[in-house]
């Protein structure tokens, strides 16, 4: 059982570990997002560069728990393309179902000690509103696509949880 630090009512079931922001927005100061008309909610990011403009979209990594129906579920930030934003954000409310973008991961998830950001993954669209589903590019060493492909333990995923939000007795 875990207490959502949102709600803050207690839940049986496993809650997602979400990034409000990309790492890029959070390393900006202040006077940075003004100077770089930076803009974030809680779908779309773009931070506006003096040579380039950086766009960003919130989704869902879901790793599976070896032996259960759940998933450890991951909210992330993944950079994409101007082309890639822009259709993804003229559809946002009516978004149909599999249409695939490419991106990169833009947040360190935790307890992976090496970096996750930057990871290759496809960024494919789910209708009804809900958030697009990343799938993993095979092919890298890297644990955390390790994990998706192949799941972890649920002590695991009890582990990060608890490293999270804090266990509740």
């Amino acid at each position: 059982m875990y207490t959502c630090t949102s709600c803050g009512e207690k839940h049986e079931d496993m809650p997602a570990l979400c990034f409000a922001t990309p790492a890029p927005y959070d390393q900006l100061s202040e006077e940075e997002r003004i100077a770089y008309q930076a803009e974030c909610d809680s779908d779309f990011c773009i931070i506006r560069y003096p040579d380039q403009t950086d766009r960003f979209i919130r989704a869902v990594l879901l790793i599976p728990i070896i032996g259960h129906e759940e998933t450890l579920e991951y909210g992330v930030w993944v950079s994409v393309s101007e082309n890639s934003f822009n259709d993804y954000q003229s559809d946002f409310h009516d978004n149909p179902g599999n249409v695939v973008y490419f991106g990169r991961i833009c947040n360190r998830l935790p307890p992976y000690e090496s970096d996750t950001f930057g990871l290759h993954c496809n960024v494919v669209t789910q209708p009804d509103n809900r958030r697009p589903l990343l799938q993993l590019h095979q092919g890298s060493e890297h644990p955390l696509v390790r994990d998706f492909y192949h799941g972890i333990e649920y002590a695991e995923a009890q582990a990060r949880i608890e490293a999270a939000f804090g266990a509740d007795d």
